[in-house]
């Protein structure tokens, strides 16, 4: 029997376990058994419903204060992600529009963290983005000091165009605080998003 390969999420919040078990699981052998080590129920659950979407079989234990999920005999995991328009058709060209800095309304802390959630997770697909445009308080987030700032840099390695509202910019003062994309203006960003296949909006 093969030796369990140990990836230890703990301390470590969602999505980024799941993120960790489906990267492991892309550089692994089909037959590759993992053990994935995590310290929140959450986090688990999310793991668990990963896996077996990916026809693995998955054995649960708890040990304490973690939950350790024995991953087998599933298949590995596609290296690309796929986004589908509601009509089935693969989508080509995805903007992902932005208008607040936070996730949601209602409590701003926590809106702060979905939204470095939701930028987390965008990295796992960013072969089907093309651009990412950014309005409204949503500017605040490639500018100096936001906290996905990294996050968003990244995005632009991997290829994605980023543009931000001026006139947005400018309302905030933070012109000159730009770390990454480009500065535009809403034809821009209305060209972008009439040209694309689907705009996704958190």
């Amino acid at each position: 029997m093969s030796t369990p390969l140990i990836l230890d999420c703990t301390g470590l919040v969602c999505p980024r376990p799941v993120i960790q078990t489906k990267e492991a699981l892309e550089q692994g052998a089909t037959d590759l058994i993992l053990c994935v080590i995590v310290d929140n129920e959450a986090a688990c659950d999310n793991v668990r419903r990963f896996a077996e979407g990916q026809g693995g079989n998955v054995t649960v234990t708890r040990k304490g204060a973690t939950w350790e999920l024995v991953i087998k005999d599933g298949q590995k995991a596609e290296a690309e992600s796929t986004i589908v328009c509601g009509d089935g058709a693969m989508a080509k060209r995805i903007v992902v529009h932005i208008s607040s800095e936070f996730m949601g309304q209602g409590d701003d802390g926590l809106g702060a963290r979905l939204m470095l959630a939701y930028f987390d997770t965008l990295g796992q697909f960013a072969q089907n983005i093309t651009d990412l445009t950014l309005v409204n308080s949503g500017v605040k987030l490639i500018c100096a000091g936001s906290p996905v700032l990294p996050e968003a840099q990244e995005l632009a390695k991997l290829g994605v165009r980023i543009t931000a509202c001026g006139v947005c910019l400018n309302h905030y003062g933070l012109t000159d605080k730009v770390q990454v994309g480009a500065v535009s203006n809403m034809f821009s960003i209305l060209a972008a998003q009439k040209e694309a296949d689907l705009v996704l909006r958190p």
